[in-house]
């Protein structure tokens, strides 16, 4: 699926694990503040299992894809699920730490949302964010998500608890 002239989204294969694998080394200390999975990731056969992890996850409608910028993997977008009773469509996004600042997951974002409006899968895009992870929270602010609730202590990340923020976005 093509976002813009410099982003498009491919479906995210198992033979993409090297690259994967790459892009988890080269931004793992910022990755994993944030992401439980980061940590397993280290080497080709893991990468693979976490590409498998995702596209084989058997939740509903499901979708995830190999971020392309310019040419190049950059991280990694998925469409969790869709519920089918509440038509929520629940967002997860990573990107190499260089590549922040280019608004590629604000651009998804409102893609995704078009994408996903128009063909009546989803009525509201989730964002789950841990309290510290600002930048996931910006993404979900600036893309007009409006904060609905917080799990408290929902991860612990080196020995400290944090709260899981909830946003939504109507589409």
């Amino acid at each position: 699926m093509k976002v813009n002239t410099d982003i498009v989204l491919k479906p995210l294969l198992s033979g993409d694990a090297k690259n994967i694998l790459l892009l988890v080394n080269e931004s793992r200390k910022n990755l994993q503040q944030y992401l439980y999975w980061v940590a397993k990731v280290v080497d080709e056969k893991t990468a693979q299992q976490y590409i498998l992890e995702r596209v084989d996850s058997h939740l509903p409608q499901a979708e995830w894809f190999k971020i392309i910028f310019h040419g190049q993997i950059v991280g990694v977008f998925g469409i969790k699920q869709i519920s089918e009773k509440t038509k929520i469509a629940e967002v997860g996004y990573w990107l190499a730490i260089k590549f922040h600042g280019n608004g590629i997951i604000q651009n998804i974002i409102k893609f995704i949302g078009q994408y996903l409006s128009h063909n009546k899968k989803a009525r509201v895009l989730e964002f789950r964010c841990l309290e510290n992870n600002f930048a996931s929270i910006n993404v979900a602010k600036k893309s007009g998500a409006q904060y609905l609730k917080k799990i408290q202590n929902y991860y612990t990340i080196n020995n400290a608890n944090q709260d899981l923020y909830i946003y939504q976005l109507k589409l």
